[in-house]
Formats: structure tokens, C-alpha cells, sequence
């Protein structure tokens, strides 16, 4: 699916795409191009991930695993061990498992959970999620049979789950409540089976980006074949096969002019600025905590689905909410040389059927930094909470210990940085928004 050659080839300059702008073949292709850029973004960038979670491509990788096989995080996430996930919580155990269903389904059992919360997130090519686990289950032993377009029979007593797509990644979690109780997880993580058609063993490779060269429309053009039809986009694929990047083509570089070529990298080029343009636009914005209530399901807006992917998937609402933040009560940016606070008024906590956390990112990558305390989050489970003696809690935000006491204190990175508040199964409350997260303050240092 990877081809060398299309990987060599680099992308235009925004000089030589604007210089063209007026030949007509290349505005042709360029529009068919930034139509299939956005339309198969989640295909192209799961089947990347695909290749490099089935394979060992950084020296930093916590995990690969074959195809049909369940890989188990080692640890809970920190600053080092993160990888390249964007935005990773730090509340639950990972295991990342590629799920393929060409061959007939896939076998998924699960031993006794209790009370322990964990979930199953299989994401198709679409990047729309099917979850198993607490939420479904009540934490009782289950036996799942996963199958896709291509079919097959079940064995009996296997509950059967349908995804709608062949290709799946399956990212799940399991809570950990501690350090210590790290081990418990991830020896229950350990006894989720997964039996398939395994693929072969994880071997060293060269990463794959297919998003940097014209090979981006080659992995569309054999993804898409591989996909059953949806109602409604029989004339958007037609003319993807003009280019032979739909699924009644081959994407073929030689059969394409100069010109053509050109239009399709450009399509490349532009692509991520029409998303960052696009942008993430929330549905409701309550107290500065911005969510969207399309995202769940954005249907035909590929633009949507596009940059639902490129900021690292979702889950269904109903398992997990996660409002973000990235300005204080002064409508200002966040940022590290100041300090916050979050103020929960006695009884006014978030309302999950789980438990709730929140944790900081660096604006620029999405990602944890480290802190001298190495905390990462801070919510329900976070141990010596203290709280007023009215029955609120006030937790800070600094990027440098309180005079108040470590306590109620998340560290924040330096520099701009924005808060997610996660929620695992919100209540009724949280999901119609009824339920509004306080205010980030700015406060004196």
C-alpha cells in the first residue's frame, strides 16, 4: 500500500501552485484533489497508523503488535512515554489493537471487570467509534464477535458487534486509580483476548506519511475499494475516478499530465490550511469550556470528519465528554507565567457514572510536559484532596507549586498551554449541557 517511489516524490511550493492557478487542467485537479483530501483524510491517516503500530518505526514506540493482536501499554502515559498521541489521558491504561475483518470476524473476549471502568473504542475508516466495555457490559464477563462487510459465521454465544468497516483500530482503556494500581490493570488488560487471523510479527521499518507525497491518494484509492457504498456519495467517488483516486480506478502517477500531477499536490498543500481555516468550531461555549455536539457524528460534512481525525478521534458522547479550554475569565489565552484557579461550588462536581479528570497540554503539540511533582491530571480519584469548609473545591493552575500547598495543585506547562476536563460516562446532565464547568480564573501570583 506504501509505495516507495510516490513517497520520493515531494510536494510543490505555494509559489508553484499559485503560479498555475490559471491552467485549467490543474484547477480541475487540484479541486478533485482538496475534495478527496478532505472526504479520505481518516482513511488515509488510520491506514498510516496501521502501518506504524504493526511495525516498530521509533526508537520512543511504546508499542506494535501484529494485525488481530492486542498490544498493552506498558505504563500508564507520562511526558516520556507518551509517543506521538495527541492529547493522551493519563487516567487509564491503553492496549491498541488493528482489527481486520477481511478474513471473517474477529473473536473479542473480556474476564470479570467489577467495578473497574474500562472501554473498547473500535474506530473505522470512517472515524466513527463502536465502544464495548463498562458502559455496555456492567463490568460482567462477555463474549463479542466483531464483523465487518466481508461477513462470516459466529460461533454461538458470542454477542455480535457490527462494524462498518473491515479495517478497525481498536484503542482501549482500563483505569488505573494509582500507581500502585497500575498492576492490577494491566494484568486484566492482559486477559482481553483477541483471536483472528493474526498478521505477520512486528519487524523494523521505515515510518510511513503518506500525507507528505502523492502517495496520500494512492492509499485512498485502495482503501476505498475495499469500502461497502453509502447512500449519497455514488457522484462525489465518480469523480474521484476521473483521477483514478475513487474506487472504480487505479491510481496511476504515469497516466496523469504534468499538469494534473501538479493540481494533486497542491490539493496536499492547501489541504491542512482549508481545515485550520475550517477549524474546530464548538457548539456550545459555557464558561470559556468550548464543545461540539456534531462530532459525534458529523455525517457528510467531510470537513468536519477531516478535522475530527487530524486532532486525534473521538468517543461517543455517552462514554466520554471531553470539554476543552484555552482562555481564562478574562477571555485571554492560557499561559504559564500565570496562575489559575478552578472553583467547584459544594456540590457542583462534574456528574459522571465514572469519574472525571482534567489535565494540561502545550497549546503547540498537544501534548503532556513534564512538572517536578509528576502529576498529569487532577479529578475525583487524585488522593489528599483538600476541600473548603463551605464543601468546595478550588484546584490550581501554575506552572510552579502554590504557596497554598500541593494538594489541589495541577501543574501547568510554561509556555501557552489548554485544559481538557474528561468525563467518563457524563451523566444526563453533562450531555445536554444543563451541567456547566466553572470558570478558569486568572489569580494573583
Amino acid at each position: 500500500m506504501f509505495s516507495s517511489v510516490l513517497a520520493a516524490l515531494a510536494l510543490p511550493t505555494l509559489m508553484e501552485c499559485q503560479a498555475a492557478a490559471t491552467n485549467p487542467e490543474f484547477v480541475y485537479a487540484q479541486s478533485v484533489g482538496l475534495q478527496a483530501y478532505s472526504y479520505g483524510f481518516p482513511m488515509v491517516d488510520l491506514h498510516k497508523q496501521k502501518f506504524n503500530e504493526t511495525h516498530w518505526v521509533r526508537e520512543d514506540q511504546p508499542v506494535a503488535s501484529a494485525v488481530n493482536e492486542i498490544a498493552v501499554y506498558p505504563h500508564l502515559l507520562t511526558p516520556a512515554t507518551q509517543g506521538q498521541l495527541r492529547a493522551p489521558n493519563v487516567d487509564t491504561l491503553y492496549m491498541n489493537a488493528w482489527v481486520d475483518l477481511s478474513m471473517g470476524p474477529v473473536l473479542v473476549e473480556v474476564p470479570e471487570m467489577g467495578d473497574r471502568y474500562y472501554t473498547l473504542a473500535f474506530m473505522d475508516l470512517y472515524g466513527k467509534p463502536v465502544h464495548i466495555g463498562t458502559r455496555t457490559n456492567q463490568g460482567r464477563a462477555h463474549k463479542y464477535a466483531l464483523v465487518g462487510p466481508s461477513g462470516g459465521a459466529t460461533p454461538e454465544g458470542y454477542t455480535v458487534v457490527t462494524l462498518k468497516t473491515d479495517i478497525n483500530w481498536m484503542l482501549g482503556r482500563v483505569l488505573a486509580m494509582s500507581a500502585a494500581d497500575e498492576v492490577v490493570a494491566k494484568q486484566l488488560a492482559q486477559q482481553i483476548r483477541m483471536v483472528g487471523n493474526t498478521g505477520p510479527a512486528p519487524v523494523a521499518a521505515e515510518p510511513a506519511n503518506p500525507h507528505a507525497s502523492l502517495q496520500f491518494f494512492d492509499v485512498l484509492n485502495q482503501a476505498l475499494k475495499t469500502l461497502p457504498p453509502v447512500d449519497g456519495e455514488a457522484a462525489l467517488l465518480a469523480g474521484f475516478n476521473q483521477l483514478g483516486i475513487g474506487p472504480g480506478g487505479d491510481f496511476d502517477i504515469t497516466a496523469l499530465s504534468e499538469s494534473e500531477k501538479l493540481g494533486l499536490g497542491c490539493a496536499l498543500v492547501l489541504g491542512p490550511q482549508v481545515l485550520n481555516k475550517n477549524g474546530f468550531k464548538p457548539t456550545r461555549v459555557a464558561n470559556g469550556w468550548m464543545i461540539s455536539d456534531k462530532i459525534a457524528d458529523p455525517g457528510q460534512n467531510y470537513l468536519l470528519r477531516a478535522e475530527i481525525a487530524r486532532g486525534g478521534y473521538i468517543n461517543e458522547p455517552e462514554e466520554a465528554m471531553y470539554p476543552a479550554s484555552i482562555t481564562d475569565n478574562y477571555g485571554e489565552f492560557l499561559r504559564g507565567d500565570r496562575n489559575y484557579q478552578l472553583r467547584f461550588e459544594a456540590g457542583n462536581l462534574p456528574p459522571v457514572d465514572a469519574f472525571w479528570s482534567i489535565t494540561a497540554y502545550d497549546s503547540s503539540t498537544s501534548q503532556l510536559t513534564e512538572n517536578i511533582l509528576g502529576r498529569y491530571s487532577i479529578g475525583d480519584r487524585t488522593p489528599g484532596l483538600e476541600y473548603e469548609g463551605d464543601g468546595s473545591l478550588v484546584l490550581v493552575l501554575s506552572a510552579k507549586p502554590p504557596s497554598t500547598g500541593i494538594s489541589n495543585w495541577l501543574p501547568i506547562p510554561e509556555g501557552p498551554f489548554h485544559v481538557v476536563t474528561r468525563l467518563y460516562l457524563p451523566k444526563p446532565s453533562a450531555l445536554s449541557g444543563e451541567y456547566v464547568l466553572p470558570v478558569i480564573e486568572r489569580v494573583k501570583s
